[in-house]
């Protein structure tokens, strides 16, 4: 009878062993998946190409300024009633969380109202809305470089002039922000109006700024 009770009791041991064994390799596969998800870069959607354009004090800007940095970049301007102001305001709170972060990550508004939207106007604009010109450049310059580098350059849209008997002012531009590597390629499109995808934002600039290191 005792033999027979420690044969019962190496049985049981040997199928909790086999048990502890098999949620091992389970947990172990599923830490691997997870990493392998992690490990996964963010697509690269392609190269802004050059522009020239004026800051907000009138400085003349190309994306050339910021190699080396990850950035973000959204179109907007000033007399615009509904989409540029969240616009504005989500890229303000992205500054903010950058700076409390200790993320290096500059910030990029160009206008499609050029016409209107003079560098002194988007310094005064930017200030309204809190900006830190530091890592924040709001920019202007010839219309037609500008509809070329939304287009072309940032794969958004932008029709129309400025008409103020239209309805929004009667132009339509792209209203999702862009993420940019060191190296000035798209990363990322992220919807304005959803606010996790601006905390989506911030996780992946932050990845982009940890590859480059």
């Amino acid at each position: 009878m005792k033999g027979h009770g420690n044969q019962v009791r190496q049985a049981k041991l040997r199928r909790y062993r086999a048990q502890a064994v098999g949620w091992l390799s389970v947990l172990l596969l599923m830490s691997s998946l997870v990493a392998c998800r992690r490990a996964v870069p963010l697509p690269t959607l392609g190269k802004i190409g050059s522009f020239k354009l004026q800051d907000q004090a009138a400085q003349p800007f190309s994306p050339e300024k910021l190699r080396g940095r990850v950035w973000v970049a959204a179109f907007m301007f000033t007399r615009c009633p509904i989409i540029c102001p969240r616009i504005t305001r989500q890229m303000q709170q992205l500054q903010v969380i950058a700076k409390a972060k200790k993320l290096e990550v500059s910030f990029v508004s160009i206008s499609v109202d050029p016409e209107n939207d003079t560098p002194s106007v988007l310094r005064q604009y930017g200030a309204k809305y809190g900006a830190d010109f530091a890592t924040w450049s709001f920019l202007t310059g010839d219309y037609a470089l500008i509809k070329q580098t939304a287009e072309q350059g940032f794969k958004l849209a932008l029709e129309g002039r400025a008409d103020a008997k239209q309805a929004d002012f009667g132009i339509t531009h792209g209203s999702q922000l862009v993420l940019l590597d060191v190296e000035g390629q798209i990363r990322g499109y992220y919807r304005s109006s959803e606010d996790e995808a601006m905390k989506q934002l911030m996780v992946d600039a932050g990845r982009l700024i940890a590859e480059a290191e």
